[in-house]
């Protein structure tokens, strides 16, 4: 983000609008210890931190939504001045959150609500993030009725770990298993306080919304379907 511009995030309430930075509206402060470095005999202008709020507003049913995060300065280029500093700032915080990707209708509320409280901590927290997506896998296996137990040699029955709910998956559908896979191992990561980055969790984001669209919406179906109602209405038009 900038003063002037924030990505557009969808909005949090009707889901069709995007977010837009209220102009005017971003208040930033530098912090008592960034203030205290400038006297250090090497200061540089990437040493300075913020923190901020501002205002975002959607461009289609004028929801609000407030953020606030951190901030700092980081070199860019004028063609005219030539180097020169810009301020910058990461979110921490949306109130109200918006979804990161879409979450189909027919989608089980307990899935939605895990993925929705990964949405809450993508900007603050991303090993809890993960874990919660890890979690929302869990009972999207559920919802699809992969079973939970098993009998070991003994005859006893024994819960099955994610790993093996997954691989058990995979013998119905091995390409979407190795997909769900790649979601377990980074919820691994971020139980075990592993390091995860945005840009891993925004990798996760679009596998689970591939995930959902092929099996909750069957999506891959549906297109079959409809391409094969189309080859039957006009093939026989061109013979």
């Amino acid at each position: 983000m900038t003063k002037h511009y924030a990505p557009p995030w969808p909005c949090p309430s009707c889901a069709r609008g995007a977010l837009k930075i209220v102009p005017n509206s971003l208040v930033s402060k530098e912090r008592a210890r960034s203030r205290s470095a400038r006297d250090h005999e090497k200061w540089d202008p990437d040493w300075i931190e913020y923190i901020f709020t501002a205002w975002l507003k959607c461009n289609s049913c004028g929801e609000e939504v407030v953020a606030s995060g951190v901030g700092g300065v980081e070199p860019g280029y004028d063609q005219e001045e030539g180097m020169t500093w810009e301020d910058y700032f990461a979110p921490r915080l949306l109130c109200s959150t918006p979804d990161m990707f879409f979450i189909p209708p027919k989608c089980p509320d307990e899935v939605s609500k895990k993925l929705r409280a990964a949405f809450t901590v993508f900007w603050s927290d991303q090993g809890a993030a993960a874990t919660r997506i890890r979690v929302a896998l869990e009972l999207l296996l559920n919802h699809l009725g992969v079973k939970k137990r098993r009998k070991d040699r003994s005859g006893k029955l024994v819960d099955l770990s994610l790993h093996a709910r997954i691989e058990e998956f995979a013998r119905r559908d091995a390409k979407l298993g190795g997909q769900l896979m790649a979601l377990k191992w980074l919820g691994n990561t971020g139980s075990h306080e592993g390091r995860v980055t945005k840009e891993d969790l925004l990798d996760a984001f679009e596998i689970m919304e591939h995930a959902l669209a092929e099996l909750i919406e069957r999506r891959s179906e549906k297109v079959a379907e409809l391409a094969k109602r189309l080859t039957l209405r006009h093939r026989e038009k061109h013979k």
